[in-house]
């Protein structure tokens, strides 16, 4: 289907120029990165006028725009960078269409970052799970749902992403090796899971081979027998290759496994599933891993989204150093 052209005879809203960019990049882009696209640019416009001129703006409304996103609003950093990410990619793409004449000066543009204060060290915390608390939700979950509490806990123990842990295919399991090879994400499928679209990682760093313990063995050897089973038992049943898979046979629902995760309480902690690849970051710094292990274990290629969690020190750790102070001075 072609992108349809701008009018360019009638006066041309940074809307108008808002709405090609996301036609435009959409064919270009993995799924869930334009789904982001569009967020971003609904949040926009909830302070852009929609019938504003694209000549008509100006650095100043762009900056105040995410002055309400960053101080008013109160969202994250991150979240306010990437919709001013997304204001430049719009304003290039009416470039490139010959709309405007010249770019506003982005260099104008500051979004100075808030100091950090209680409550966002509380937050960071909130991000990861300690020991009691990953065994108190595994044992609600347990109760709940059995096949996505052994989910939840091999996320847990490999930092796994959850469209990465979707993904996994029984060709990606080497039991001699007891590793497995990440080398694909779960975008999102419709019809019930019959239509499952199985993207590349995130980018190349995540492609990797996991090591896994002997209880990540034992979850994925006790998950795979039950599947087996099921494909023997249930008529319904189809096999795909996937080993975390609901009753038919197709990979689990990414928003079916939040909405179990919604049935347990962990006071102070918001549960996702992004939650637990957290947890697993921050109990390899609990055990003294190096951070360029840490990153090639879970896929990360940037050191300050690793050192955001893991800095960020847990009780255990701590009580560690109180012990090691006391026993040195006794």
């Amino acid at each position: 289907q072609a992108v349809k052209e701008i009018d360019i005879n009638k006066v041309v809203t940074y809307y108008d120029v808002a709405m090609s960019w996301l036609e435009h990049t959409e064919p270009t882009v993995k799924r869930s990165t334009h789904i982001n696209h569009t967020i971003y640019v609904n949040k926009i416009f909830t302070y852009i006028d929609k019938t504003l001129p694209i000549a008509d703006l100006t650095a100043v409304t762009l900056e105040d725009v995410l002055h309400k996103v960053y101080y008013v609003e109160n969202l994250s950093y991150s979240y306010t960078r990437a919709t001013f990410t997304t204001m430049k990619a719009i304003y290039k793409h009416a470039k490139r269409k010959k709309l405007i004449p010249s770019l506003i000066d982005f260099e104008d543009i500051e979004i100075k970052k808030k100091p950090f204060s209680h409550t966002d060290i509380t937050k960071k915390k909130n991000k990861f799970l300690d020991a009691g608390e990953l065994k108190s939700v595994l044992a609600q979950l347990t109760k709940i749902a059995p096949r996505i509490a052994l989910l939840i806990e091999f996320m847990s123990l490999t930092g796994l992403r959850i469209g990465e842990l979707l993904a996994l295919r029984y060709c990606d399991y080497d039991k001699e090796k007891a590793t497995i090879n990440i080398n694909g994400t779960l975008q999102y499928y419709y019809k019930n899971g019959s239509d499952i679209k199985r993207g590349t990682p995130k980018n190349i760093y995540s492609v990797r081979d996991v090591t896994l313990d002997t209880r990540c063995v034992k979850i994925l050897n006790t998950i795979i027998t039950d599947n087996k089973r099921q494909s023997l038992w249930f008529k319904g049943y189809e096999e795909h290759s996937y080993i975390f898979t609901a009753k038919r046979g197709n990979p689990y629902d990414m928003q079916y496994i939040n909405k179990i995760l919604k049935q347990v309480h962990i006071e102070g902690k918001h549960l996702t599933t992004h939650i637990f690849r957290h947890t697993h970051i921050s109990i390899l710094a609990e055990l003294g891993i190096p951070l360029k292990a840490i990153m090639q274990r879970v896929g990360h290629n940037d050191p300050a989204t690793t050192l955001s969690i893991y800095t960020h020190v847990t009780q255990q750790m701590k009580d560690d150093i109180i012990e090691k102070l006391n026993s040195r001075n006794s």
